[in-house]
């Protein structure tokens, strides 16, 4: 027989013989490398949260080594298939995929820069400036692998339905911690409550920001899942909804929800509170003008949550100590005798909002004098003890309340327009998705990460989640979601929403 001949012969039967042709280098990296790494991703958005929301070194540490790692594999997987041509996902976002590698090298600069040499441009705490590029690349390898491996319908839920899931896991675990102890201990730290709940974050306003964000990866779930049909119109229809709605999978993420709220209310955060209701009035709000097939669902929902969450279980479960929060809180701090004298017949004093900023205020001064490129990132806390004012000087502060003034003054005015420039383009990517020619799937997602930037962007003007590693990689996450869905829907189903429309 010739060699022509036994090459043919060969062809035959691997293509008679499924799997001896899957043998191949991809294709086994394809069948069992890249799903083990999706759950091994999906395993560690769960587990983030848990040491102390990974804001301790070991435990960022160990978010950064298993990141790399995950990314390493996936970077083989290209590698086998085809070197010379960059996933799909990964080329559509290019731009925000530039401005975090563009924000990576900034911090290789100052750490880089010879010292006395061009002083304005070294960090004044290079090992503290490490770890900040270390977590840096760590959310950008987060990002490159949810392009890469969220890459079907299927994948995007999952990770949705993960993020979920953690919500519900902390909202558990901060009511359990909670429940009937006036203090505990976790992971070597003392909590002593106080009437609110920080399951295992340090602060409750980041036990608040992680739960708005994974309450707006719920709503996109349950979007996701609804389907415009026709409208009931006699009782009988009615009633089938409903129980078909009560028997559906989407009845246990609504009662997930629920639990999340409940958490979110114990907080008693503050700007948790408004942000997360601020961030649903104008997700709602964008849903009725964008897209009028899901107007009626998403409507539905975002006044359940509401009046349900809101009204009812806020108030079972303590939404009235919000309220007083709020209403004790000042603008200015009142230094009059009478003003003292009031203050002091309650038992504790709310801080104002010229308290909560003033470290933001007495930071502004640090960005001016290095408005371009900061005092080196993840240096804050070194950098701001010659601008402290008097009355910050008697606290401690290793982060202002405000992370944009906190990004601007590490990596200057050239870091915070960066991340802003990628937060802003996920948030046009997100605003595209809504419009009815779009898959459910595509239009429930793009609800959900619309609304996460809302809210986390409102909340971060008086607080410091993003520089919480596990509500960074969180939100890293929902920003890269958004790039994994397809850009336009098939000719299919723009012709079944123009029907359903019609």
């Amino acid at each position: 027989m010739s060699r022509a001949a036994l090459r043919v012969a060969s062809r035959r039967s691997a293509s008679s013989n499924p799997s001896a042709s899957a043998m191949g280098p991809y294709a086994l990296w394809h069948q069992r490398v890249e799903p083990a790494a999706f759950w091994v991703l999906m395993g560690l958005l769960l587990w983030a949260p848990l040491p102390l929301g990974s804001n301790r070194p070991w435990a960022a540490a160990l978010l950064a080594m298993v990141l790399w790692l995950l990314l390493a594999a996936v970077a083989v997987g290209w590698l086998l298939r085809q070197p010379r041509k960059l996933p799909t996902a990964l080329r559509q976002a290019a731009w925000p995929v530039a401005g975090l590698l563009a924000y990576a090298l900034l911090l290789v600069v100052q750490l880089g820069a010879p010292q006395g040499a061009v002083p304005a441009l070294r960090s004044v705490d290079p090992f503290a400036t490490q770890q900040y590029l270390m977590a840096t690349l760590s959310y950008l390898a987060a990002f490159v692998l949810v392009l890469q491996l969220a890459n079907s319908e299927r994948r995007v839920r999952q990770l949705l339905g993960t993020l979920v899931a953690g919500g519900t896991l902390q909202a558990v675990l901060a009511v359990a911690l909670y429940a009937g102890r006036d203090s505990y201990e976790f992971m070597g730290m003392s909590f002593t409550p106080g009437g609110r709940v920080s399951g295992t974050f340090a602060n409750w306003n980041h036990l608040a920001g992680y739960m708005e964000l994974c309450l707006s990866a719920g709503l996109a779930l349950m979007l996701a899942s609804m389907r415009p049909g026709s409208p009931a119109i006699t009782f009988q229809q009615r009633l089938r909804a409903v129980l078909q709605f009560v028997l559906s999978s989407k009845m246990l993420v609504r009662l997930l929800l629920v639990t999340m709220v409940i958490a979110l209310v114990m907080s008693r955060s503050r700007m948790g509170n408004i942000a997360f209701f601020t961030g649903l009035l104008i997700t709602g709000a964008v849903c009725a003008v964008k897209s009028p097939l899901m107007r009626r669902a998403a409507l539905w929902l975002m006044a359940s949550l509401l009046v349900v969450d809101i009204i009812v279980v806020g108030q079972w479960v303590g939404l009235e100590k919000v309220v007083q929060r709020l209403d004790a809180t000042a603008v200015e701090r009142d230094t009059s005798a009478a003003g003292l004298a009031a203050v002091g017949q309650f038992q504790r004093k709310e801080e104002s909002l010229q308290e909560r900023l003033q470290a933001a205020r007495d930071s502004l001064v640090m960005v001016q004098q290095r408005p371009w490129l900061g005092f080196g990132g993840g240096s804050y806390h070194t950098a701001f003890t010659p601008y402290k004012s008097e009355f910050v000087k008697k606290f401690f502060f290793d982060h202002t309340h405000d992370d944009y003034v906190e990004v601007a003054a590490d990596t200057g005015l050239v870091g915070l327009a960066l991340l802003l420039a990628v937060v802003l383009i996920s948030q046009r990517r997100a605003w595209q998705g809504i419009g009815d020619h779009r898959p459910a799937y595509v239009r429930g997602t793009s609800v959900g990460v619309f609304m996460a930037i809302c809210c986390l962007a409102l909340h971060s003007l008086v607080d410091f989640n993003l520089q919480i590693p596990s509500n960074a990689l969180t939100f890293t996450v929902l920003l890269a979601l958004v790039w994994c869905l397809p850009r336009t829907g098939s000719s299919r189903g723009r012709r079944a929403s123009a029907e359903r429309a019609a």
